[in-house]
């Protein structure tokens, strides 16, 4: 390990140790922040991330397992290996990472990766185009909800899909000059039967939901804490922007209650914010990447998302007066989705400790 690699391990084991250093003195000086911000955080996952995105994250890993990637990928064969430069199996993945939002992407690149589908370079290319906010949060969630009007959500939806498919076709131009595209025969290759491919990627998406909610409701603890004790208060600059950068879904929401253009949001969804990112890093486990360059990445997804919705709005003549109206922008819960949510983390919980060999297995 050379002196630059110590170094950093180093700074990070001490940020990592100062952080929860305070984050325990937060939780024991101020519990009722702490549990607000629980609160909070479970509320968001039972009424916005499991029921949009659990399917999803099923069927990222069951496409891989029962081989319908590879036969669905002869559709986009042209498409996916003459623009992306990827090999035609990755063409459901994209397509996933376009529908079902942030970490769906993730965790089908890693079953690729995984499978030996694609290289290690290719995988970290993937993660720069692949990694988006779904149309469901998009339109649902932010346009509809937040901005009450889902115009705006179409628009943030069509911005971002452009960003990430341009993204993906200059680094695949980028990537054929230097390197070639490594085609494989997978006419032999044995996948899962059915009934196996269904229950690992269940279990695989249990896991997952399970991770991303746990980062959900950290990060909205932690944000509550801050705001608690800095006191930069929810409608100050400050705490906006401490809240698109640790959380998407509260930085959303932080930008349409004090009415601020929608082309801030769209920053703020292009870049996905650190809780995201953590997601993302835990779903990609077996990928080595370099966080420093995911995160500027991100940065500018961001950025770029923003200037065309800010072009988009000037051109289509929109702006905050279409959602001036709205009394409230944020989220009206709704007890079946909450009591439903809750009853599927209690089957995920279940299913897991199921699966994991905890209970001997009864003989016959």
């Amino acid at each position: 390990m050379n002196n630059k690699t110590l170094k950093l391990d180093r700074l990070s084991f001490l940020i990592s140790s100062l952080l929860f250093f305070l984050l325990c003195i937060g939780m024991i000086a101020a519990p009722s922040a702490a549990n607000k911000g629980t609160s909070d955080g479970i509320e968001s996952c039972m009424n916005v991330l499991v029921p949009s995105l659990f399917p999803f994250m099923f069927l990222s890993s069951f496409t891989v397992l029962y081989g319908i990637s590879q036969r669905l990928g002869r559709l986009f064969s042209k498409i996916t290996t003459g623009l992306f430069a990827l090999p035609s199996e990755a063409g459901v993945t994209i397509l996933l990472s376009l529908v079902g939002g942030f970490p769906v992407g993730a965790i089908g690149i890693n079953s690729l990766y995984k499978h030996n589908v694609i290289t290690d370079k290719q995988a970290r290319r993937m993660l720069f185009f692949c990694v988006n906010s779904g149309p469901g949060f998009l339109i649902s969630v932010v346009g509809s909800q937040l901005y009450g009007s889902s115009q705006l959500g179409l628009i943030l939806t069509a911005v971002q899909t452009s960003v990430s498919i341009l993204t993906g076709i200059v680094l695949g131009v980028l990537s054929k000059k230097k390197e070639p595209l490594v085609t494989k025969d997978y006419s032999n290759r044995d996948h899962m039967s059915f009934s196996d491919a269904f229950v690992c990627s269940c279990k695989a998406a249990c896991k997952s939901m399970a991770m991303l909610c746990s980062m959900v409701v950290l990060f909205s603890c932690f944000t509550e804490l801050a705001e608690y004790f800095v006191r930069f208060g929810h409608d100050s600059p400050t705490g906006i922007i401490v809240r698109c950068i640790c959380e998407v879904t509260d930085g959303c929401t932080a930008l349409a209650d004090n009415r601020l253009p929608v082309y801030l949001a769209a920053l703020c969804a292009g870049f996905g914010g650190l809780c995201v990112h953590f997601q993302i890093f835990a779903a990609v486990t077996d990928i080595k990447i370099n966080k420093l360059t995911f995160f500027f990445s991100r940065i500018v997804s961001g950025v770029l998302c923003s200037g065309v919705t800010y072009l988009i709005c000037r051109v289509l003549s929109i702006s905050a007066d279409v959602f001036s109206n709205i009394e409230e922008a944020s989220f009206q819960t709704s007890s079946v989705t909450y009591f439903g949510s809750a009853a599927l983390m209690i089957s995920v919980i279940s299913f897991l400790i199921c699966t994991s060999g905890i209970f001997p297995k009864s003989k016959a």
